[in-house]
């Protein structure tokens, strides 16, 4: 879930619960779904946030001189000298 939809969750939950005056219809409760919307959207907006950062961390590939001229080699191209 994008940012700005996480945001938007946690917008339409707190309308539902702090908004409204009547807070049921048929006997289902608003202000419950807007507490559980807010919860769903700040999990929404802290998950891929804890979890983009593990991601990012990757190791690095270093590779000499050697490693291009031998992979040209092997590629049939012509040797760079």
């Amino acid at each position: 879930m994008p940012v700005a939809g996480a945001i938007a969750v946690i917008v339409v939950g707190a309308i539902l619960t702090f908004a409204l005056t009547d807070g049921s219809v048929g006997g289902f409760d608003l202000r419950v779904a807007g507490v559980i919307l807010m919860v769903g959207g700040a999990v929404g907006l802290l998950l891929p946030l804890l979890l983009g950062r593990r991601s990012r961390r990757r190791p690095s590939l270093v590779r000499s001189r050697q490693d291009v001229i031998d992979d040209q080699l092997d590629n049939g191209a012509p040797p760079p000298w």
